[in-house]
């Protein structure tokens, strides 16, 4: 991970996400390669700079939307691009952002937001039918939206120049970076930073690796952290849109990838498939506890090493 300048113990989360990020571009401009992508989903992809830029702008955007330290906002998006400009712009605002999930139900989507405090939303065109319907059962009184959703500002919006309200500085021991809902809880920015370090020791993600995951696979705060990892390791996450195993392979031979997430289904589902698989050498990551038979499979079929997630 590259060093930030700043101690971790005086940074929050998204300081040492977006300083990575601008380590990254700025390698990347100098390289003849240019620049490659951070995050990929069905969507298309969001480079390091572009993140980099995005983040800070539409804080300040929340900003002059009233958004002031300490609200917290729900995110309720299914890409990993809006994901990761989300949470990161919800913090770097000073708010506490709530990790949604993509599905469920209106009721239940507007009981996890009364639950948290949400007092703001950050949902996309995918999603919008179920945040707008949750909006009107709780408490939220914004709601920002990626892409156009009738009923709310759009996201560009909070892109656009002007003066902002100063916001109060964070304490990284104390304030929250995340709050996990039923039952809530807040994750404050030096665990988080703690967690990432502890995940990056055990999973070995570096600087031009490519993770592809379907975040149906993981908790909310696992995802979350993934992407962090990947974004502060210079490495590209693609979201993988599908829950099958095929879905997961076609996402590993479309975008090379070197790693991938997967539950100890897939991975037996990998390892004593009958096609053939198409790249040597991917690591697998899996979620649970796998079976010794499907460990060895992957290893002697296919040259597939496999670690713990956790």
């Amino acid at each position: 991970m590259p060093e930030a300048s700043t101690p971790v113990h005086d940074a929050t989360i998204t300081d040492v996400v977006l300083e990575a990020a601008r380590d990254v571009a700025k390698r990347a401009a100098a390289s003849r390669y240019g620049e490659r992508p951070a995050l990929v989903d069905p969507a298309g992809g969001l480079g390091y700079a572009d993140f980099a830029r995005a983040v800070p702008a539409a804080a300040a955007g929340l900003r002059r939307h009233w958004v002031r330290h300490g609200d917290v906002g729900a995110v309720h998006v299914s890409g990993v691009r809006e994901l990761a400009v989300a949470a990161h712009t919800v913090t770097a605002a000073g708010a506490v952002p709530v990790l949604l999930p993509p599905g469920g139900t209106p009721a239940g989507l507007a009981a996890l937001m009364n639950d948290t405090g949400a007092r703001f939303l950050l949902t996309g065109e995918d999603t919008a039918a179920l945040s707008m319907a949750a909006v009107e059962r709780s408490y939220v009184r914004q709601v920002f939206a990626f892409g156009d959703v009738p009923g709310a500002t759009p996201f560009r919006r909070l892109l656009e120049p002007g003066a902002a309200p100063a916001g109060r500085p964070a304490d990284p021991l104390r304030d929250a970076a995340l709050r996990v809902p039923a039952p809530p809880e807040d994750i404050t920015h030096a665990a988080r930073l703690a967690d990432l370090h502890r995940l990056r020791g055990t999973l070995d993600i570096s600087d031009g690796d490519v993770l592809a995951l379907c975040g149906q696979d993981v908790s909310a705060l696992t995802r979350m952290g993934l992407v962090d990892l990947c974004l502060m390791q210079g490495a590209t996450l693609v979201g993988v849109p599908g829950r099958e195993a095929k879905d997961l392979l076609e996402a590993i031979l479309d975008h090379r990838a070197t790693a991938a997430v997967v539950t100890p289904a897939k991975l037996r589902a990998i390892a004593f498939g009958h096609g053939s698989v198409p790249v040597a050498g991917v690591r697998l990551l899996v979620t649970g506890a796998p079976s010794a038979g499907a460990v060895h499979a992957c290893r002697a079929r296919h040259r597939w090493p496999v670690t713990p997630l956790c």
